[in-house]
C-alpha cells in the first residue's frame, strides 16, 4: 500500500549541481574576459553596453545590441553567450540553445557554455543531448565528481541503463566506492527489471551499513512485491529490533500485513506510526493519500476513517489535518462527515481558497445548492473575482435555477479565467451555453458551445446539450447529428448521450434508428426517467405501435406526477392515442 520510496537518488544528495535543477544561477557566472587588443573601439563599446543594458534588465535593448555585434563580429563567441544568457531568462529555449551551441562551437574549451548547454538541455527534459555536453565538462574538467554523477544519472533518465552502470563503475575506478552507490544501482538494476541484481546491492547497502534502516526497509518492500513476505516480515523484525522508534519500518510492516491480507495486523501498524511523533503531519498525510488510492494493495475503509479521524484529533487546530480528513471522506464517498472535515478547517482558518473550493464542489456534489450559493458569496468575500468560486457559485444559482444570478457569476468567472485555462474556459462556455438556453438566448447559447467545443472539441457534454438543444428547436439537425454521434462515441453507455441522439434522429423522422437508440438510453440507464419514457413512446407512435407508445407514457405520466411535473401534454397523448409534437 504504502510504496515507501522515501529515498533521493545518490546523485541529487552527492552532485553539486543538482541535476533537474539550472546548475549555475546565471547571473552570477564570471565570464572569462575575450575581447581581444585587437577588437575595434566600437565592439568593445557595444559589447560593455550590453552588459550594461543586461544587468539593468534591458532585455530587448541588451538583445539587440548583441544582435548588431553578431553581425559585425559574427566570430565573437562572447557575444553569442550573452545572447543565450538573454534568451534563456525569457524562457526561449529553442533560441537559447542555438546562441549557445555558437559559442560552445567557436570555444570549445570555455567550460561556461557548456555548462550553459547543460542548463538548457535540463529545462527542457533533453536527455539524449545531456550526456554529450558533460563529456565535455568531464574532457575540461576530469576531478570534478558531479559531472560524473550528473552524467549517469542523465543516461539513467534516458533508459540507457548499461551505460548509466558503466560510468558508476568509472566513478569507483576514479573517485572510490561509496555505500550510496548501492541505492542508485539498485535503481538501474530495478528500472531494467533485474530485481535479483537490486536485492544484491540492498544486501551490499546493509552489510556496509548495519546501522541505519533504509537497507532494511527498501529490502524488505522488495520481497513483499515478490509474495515473499516470510522474508521480507523476518528482515523487519530485525529491522525494529535495530530501529525500535523509526516509524518507517512500522509502515513497511503494515504494507507486508496488507500484502498477507492481514487488514487488522496492517491497521495496528499504521496506527502505532501515526502516533509516531518522529512522522510529521506531511508525512502522516501523504500515507493517507497513498492508502485511499491504492487499489492494489487497500486497506479497509473503517481503518482509513479511523486514521484520518486520528489525524484530526492529533493537530486540532491544524487547517491541513481537517482539510485531510476532508478529502479522504470525500474519496470514499462519506459525503457527509467530508463536508464537516471542511467547515472545521474553514472555521480554523477561512483564508485558504483550496479549501473552500474543495467544500463548494462537494456540496455541489451533493446537490446542496442553497449552501453553495451561501458559501460561494461568504467565500467571494474573501477572495474577489477569483474564477473557480464565480464558476462553483454560478453552478449554485444554476442548481436552483436562478439563471439570471447563474450568469452574472458565470459570466464573472468567464471574465477573470485565465486565457490559459482551458479546461476551465471550456466548461465556462459549456455552462454558459446551458444558462443562455434556460433564458432563450439561443444565439448566445449556440456561441457559448461553439466556443466550448473549439476550445476542447472531446468535450462530451458540450457536444450532447448542443445537439439536444438544437433537436428541440429543430434546427441544424445535420449538425447536431454528427456532435451527438460524437458524444456517444466519446463517452458510450451514457443514458442521456444515446437519449439525445435517439430525439435528434427522430426530429429527423430515421424512426427506426431512433429506436434502437432509446432502447439503447433505457438499458444504460437502469432506471429510467420519465423523459426517456416520454422519448420512447413518442418514437414507437411514430414507428406505428401506438399500443406500447401508450405503455410508455403511463409509465412517464405515473413519475412526473410522483415529482409534480405538468402532465397535461402526456394526459393528452395517452387520451388521444397519438404522438403531439
Amino acid at each position: 500500500m504504502m510504496n515507501i520510496r522515501f529515498f533521493v537518488p545518490f546523485f541529487l544528495c552527492t552532485c553539486l549541481s543538482g541535476f533537474g535543477n539550472v546548475a549555475f544561477a546565471q547571473e552570477n557566472i564570471v565570464v572569462p574576459k575575450i575581447l581581444s587588443a585587437g577588437d575595434s573601439l566600437l565592439i568593445k563599446e557595444l559589447y560593455f553596453q550590453g552588459i550594461q543594458q543586461k544587468s539593468s534588465g534591458q532585455l530587448a535593448a541588451a538583445e539587440k545590441t548583441f544582435d548588431k555585434l553578431t553581425l559585425l563580429q559574427p566570430d565573437n563567441d562572447a557575444v553569442h553567450f550573452e545572447l543565450a544568457r538573454i534568451y534563456f531568462e525569457k524562457e526561449d529555449y529553442w533560441a537559447a540553445e542555438n546562441a549557445a551551441r555558437k559559442a560552445a562551437d567557436l570555444n570549445p574549451d570555455n567550460e561556461w557554455y557548456w555548462v550553459m548547454l547543460l542548463d538548457i538541455y535540463k529545462k527542457t527534459a533533453n536527455t539524449k543531448r545531456m550526456p554529450l555536453i558533460l563529456d565535455e565538462l568531464i574532457r575540461l574538467n576530469p576531478t570534478k565528481a558531479s559531472n560524473y554523477y550528473d552524467k549517469a544519472y542523465a543516461l539513467y533518465l534516458d533508459e540507457q541503463y548499461e551505460a548509466s552502470l558503466a560510468t558508476f563503475d568509472t566513478i569507483v575506478g576514479r573517485f572510490g566506492a561509496t555505500d550510496g552507490q548501492h541505492i542508485t544501482k539498485y535503481q538501474i538494476y530495478m528500472a531494467q527489471g533485474d530485481r535479483e541484481a537490486a536485492k544484491k546491492e540492498l544486501e551490499l547497502l546493509i552489510s556496509k551499513k548495519p546501522k541505519e534502516s533504509n537497507g532494511y526497509i527498501m529490502l524488505a518492500e522488495l520481497y513483499t512485491d515478490d509474495k515473499d513476505t516470510k522474508k521480507a516480515m523476518a528482515l523487519l523484525d530485525k529491522a525494529a529490533a535495530l530501529f525500535p522508534n523509526d516509524p518507517l519500518i512500522l509502515l513497511a510492516k503494515s504494507d507486508t500485513y496488507l500484502a498477507m491480507g492481514k487488514q487488522k495486523q496492517a491497521y495496528d501498524y499504521l496506527h502505532q506510526a501515526f502516533l509516531n511523533k518522529e512522522l510529521d503531519i506531511d508525512a502522516k498525510a501523504g500515507i493517507l493519500y497513498t492508502a485511499v488510492g491504492d487499489h492494489k494493495r487497500p486497506i479497509a475503509t473503517k481503518s482509513l476513517t479511523d486514521l484520518a479521524d486520528l489525524l484530526a484529533e492529533t493537530y486540532p487546530m491544524e487547517v491541513k489535518a481537517h482539510a485531510v480528513k476532508g478529502d479522504i471522506y470525500m474519496q470514499i464517498q462519506q459525503l457527509e462527515q467530508a463536508r464537516l472535515a471542511y467547515l472545521k478547517a474553514i472555521d480554523i482558518n477561512r483564508y485558504i481558497d483550496g479549501v473552500w473550493q474543495q467544500l463548494l464542489q462537494l456540496e455541489l456534489q451533493m446537490g446542496r445548492y442553497d449552501d453553495v450559493e451561501e458559501h460561494g458569496i461568504e467565500a467571494l468575500a474573501l477572495f474577489q473575482n477569483h474564477p473557480l468560486m464565480l464558476f462553483f457559485t454560478g453552478h449554485g444559482f444554476l442548481g436552483n435555477k436562478n439563471y439570471p444570478q447563474a450568469r452574472t457569476y458565470m459570466e464573472a468567472a468567464l471574465n477573470n479565467a485565465d486565457e490559459e485555462h482551458t479546461p476551465l474556459l471550456a466548461q465556462l462556455y459549456s455552462s454558459l451555453g446551458d444558462i443562455y438556453n434556460a433564458l432563450a438566448m439561443h444565439a448566445e447559447s449556440d456561441v457559448a458551445y461553439e466556443e466550448a467545443i473549439a476550445l476542447d472539441s472531446t468535450n462530451a457534454y458540450a457536444l450532447n446539450n448542443y445537439a439536444y438543444y438544437l433537436a428541440l428547436r429543430k434546427e441544424r439537425l445535420s449538425h447536431a447529428v454528427e456532435m451527438s454521434k460524437k458524444s456517444n462515441e466519446l463517452e458510450p453507455n451514457n443514458a442521456s448521450y444515446a437519449d439525445t441522439y435517439a430525439w435528434v434522429l427522430f426530429q429527423q423522422g430515421q424512426y427506426k434508428e431512433a429506436l434502437v437508440w432509446i432502447e439503447k438510453a433505457i438499458k444504460y440507464a437502469g432506471e429510467a426517467s420519465d423523459t426517456l419514457l416520454e422519448h420512447y413512446g413518442d418514437i414507437l407512435a411514430k414507428s406505428g405501435n401506438i399500443n406500447e407508445a401508450v405503455v410508455q407514457w403511463k409509465k412517464a405520466r405515473t413519475i412526473s406526477e410522483s415529482v409534480g411535473k405538468d402532465i397535461d401534454k402526456l394526459a393528452k397523448k395517452i387520451n388521444g392515442k397519438q404522438y403531439i409534437d
